[in-house]
């Protein structure tokens, strides 16, 4: 049988139940409140980021626009040349012919290392400078006007050479010296022409980079003994096929 209960004691206890309840209900409507505050200014800040970089991709994406040597020039560029090579080297092979291979057109070394940089490197304003009337090999928003990126490519363990009065912010060296192979190596070295590190660059027993640039003379230095001198300054940046360079890092 139920049993009875004072009614005194059960108003009390009713009275303290809708208390509770009343107190429940007034915190939950609070918690909402807080947090549907909260939500609207993470809105606002969602918002805010997005039109920022919004207009980073849209300045960025108009200086790549500027520059009209495309991925598809690149391909049909490099396909001629790689054409040509196979068969000049084809008529050397078969006939005995003394015919010199031409060096890789700079147009396709510094397209190849900018597609790559790029890519691989995080930095989209790189573009060729012949192509927006700029001096040197590539130009980027990260380096001032006067001390942009330079390109040295080879082919071979032969050096590279250098101006004695040359300008660079960074410097990349493009290794193809198994480019047949569809392999392709860009190293970036960390360094400018005013680095310390790369003005005691030793050309030999005696002298250094700066020693022989003072002479007014052109410094001449493979890859590997810039690498085995500097090697804490060295980053391999891409190594892959051609194809490769225009995918985007993973």
């Amino acid at each position: 049988m139920p049993i009875d209960m004072n009614p005194i004691y059960k108003n009390t206890m009713l009275k303290y139940i809708g208390l509770i309840y009343y107190y429940i209900n007034t915190l939950m409507l609070k918690i909402i409140q807080l947090l549907s505050i909260q939500i609207k200014n993470n809105q606002k800040d969602t918002k805010l980021l997005y039109k920022q970089n919004y207009m980073l991709i849209n300045k960025n994406q108009n200086n790549i626009l500027n520059d009209a040597y495309s991925d598809d020039i690149l391909r049909q560029r490099y396909t001629r040349f790689k054409d040509n090579y196979i068969y000049t080297n084809d008529l050397i092979t078969t006939y005995g012919l003394h015919i010199r291979h031409q060096n890789p057109p700079e147009d396709i070394t510094e397209n190849i290392a900018k597609f790559a940089i790029r890519n691989y490197d995080n930095d989209i304003t790189c573009v060729w400078a012949k192509s927006v009337n700029k001096k040197g090999d590539l130009y980027s928003e990260k380096y001032p006007n006067y001390s942009q990126p330079e390109i040295k490519a080879f082919t071979s363990d032969g050096p590279s050479s250098f101006g004695p009065q040359k300008k660079f912010g960074i410097i990349y060296f493009l290794d193809m010296r198994q480019w047949l192979s569809d392999k392709f190596i860009l190293w970036k070295v960390n360094v400018s022409d005013e680095s310390s590190e790369w003005k005691q660059i030793k050309m030999n027993k005696t002298q250094t980079y700066e020693d022989q640039c003072n002479e007014g003379r052109r410094p001449h230095i493979s890859w590997d003994n810039i690498h085995s001198q500097i090697p804490n300054k060295c980053i391999k940046v891409y190594e892959g096929s051609f194809e490769g360079i225009f995918l985007c890092k993973q």
